[in-house]
Protein backbone atom coordinates (compact mmCIF):
# COMPACT_ATOMS: atom_id res chain seq x y z
CA UNK A 1 0.00 0.00 0.00
CA UNK A 2 2.85 2.77 1.00
CA UNK A 3 4.20 2.15 -2.62
CA UNK A 4 1.11 3.91 -4.11
CA UNK A 5 1.61 6.94 -1.88
CA UNK A 6 4.02 9.32 -3.56
CA UNK A 7 7.20 9.70 -2.61
CA UNK A 8 7.85 13.05 -2.94
CA UNK A 9 4.74 14.35 -0.90
CA UNK A 10 6.28 12.15 1.47
CA UNK A 11 9.75 13.82 1.67
CA UNK A 12 10.08 17.55 1.93
CA UNK A 13 6.39 18.80 1.14
CA UNK A 14 5.03 16.41 3.75
CA UNK A 15 5.29 18.96 6.47
CA UNK A 16 4.45 21.86 4.71
CA UNK A 17 1.00 20.49 3.79
CA UNK A 18 0.36 19.07 7.28
CA UNK A 19 1.13 22.39 8.97
CA UNK A 20 -0.91 24.22 5.95
CA UNK A 21 -4.08 22.10 6.92
CA UNK A 22 -4.05 22.17 10.47
CA UNK A 23 -3.46 26.04 10.42
CA UNK A 24 -5.45 27.55 8.34
CA UNK A 25 -8.69 25.29 9.11
CA UNK A 26 -8.38 23.74 5.59
CA UNK A 27 -8.73 26.93 4.16
CA UNK A 28 -12.73 26.66 3.90
CA UNK A 29 -14.37 29.54 5.23
CA UNK A 30 -18.12 30.75 4.80
CA UNK A 31 -21.39 29.19 5.46
CA UNK A 32 -21.50 25.23 6.11
CA UNK A 33 -23.18 24.31 2.67
CA UNK A 34 -21.08 27.09 0.31
CA UNK A 35 -17.91 25.20 2.31
CA UNK A 36 -19.01 21.78 1.25
CA UNK A 37 -20.05 23.12 -2.07
CA UNK A 38 -16.42 24.31 -2.89
CA UNK A 39 -15.00 21.25 -1.28
CA UNK A 40 -16.98 18.81 -3.30
CA UNK A 41 -17.36 20.77 -6.22
CA UNK A 42 -14.49 21.80 -9.20
CA UNK A 43 -14.20 25.48 -9.13
CA UNK A 44 -13.37 24.98 -13.14
CA UNK A 45 -16.23 23.36 -14.59
CA UNK A 46 -18.55 22.82 -11.22
CA UNK A 47 -18.81 19.13 -11.70
CA UNK A 48 -18.37 16.48 -8.84
CA UNK A 49 -15.01 15.51 -7.81
CA UNK A 50 -13.91 12.11 -7.77
CA UNK A 51 -11.68 11.68 -4.19
CA UNK A 52 -9.47 8.53 -3.89
CA UNK A 53 -7.57 7.63 -0.33
CA UNK A 54 -4.58 5.79 0.08
CA UNK A 55 -3.36 4.84 3.81
CA UNK A 56 0.08 3.78 4.76
CA UNK A 57 -0.65 2.82 8.41
CA UNK A 58 3.22 2.41 8.81
CA UNK A 59 3.63 6.03 8.73
CA UNK A 60 -0.06 6.63 9.74
CA UNK A 61 -0.55 8.69 6.90
CA UNK A 62 -3.79 8.88 4.64
CA UNK A 63 -2.94 10.82 1.00
CA UNK A 64 -6.53 12.31 -0.38
CA UNK A 65 -6.32 13.42 -3.74
CA UNK A 66 -9.18 14.74 -5.66
CA UNK A 67 -10.03 14.93 -9.27
CA UNK A 68 -12.30 16.63 -11.71
CA UNK A 69 -13.94 13.58 -13.63
CA UNK A 70 -15.49 16.45 -16.29
CA UNK A 71 -12.32 18.49 -16.75
CA UNK A 72 -9.51 15.47 -15.89
CA UNK A 73 -7.42 18.34 -13.62
CA UNK A 74 -6.36 17.47 -9.88
CA UNK A 75 -8.06 19.76 -8.16
CA UNK A 76 -5.94 18.83 -4.64
CA UNK A 77 -3.67 16.30 -2.96
CA UNK A 78 -3.57 16.42 1.04
CA UNK A 79 -1.48 14.17 3.62
CA UNK A 80 -3.62 13.61 6.63
CA UNK A 81 -1.76 12.20 9.78
CA UNK A 82 -3.79 9.45 11.77
CA UNK A 83 -3.37 9.43 15.23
Amino acid sequence: MSDRIDEELLNESETRELATEQESGSGYYGKPREVIARYNHCAICGSNLHFTHSTDFSRNLTQETAKCPECGVKVRSVLHRLQ
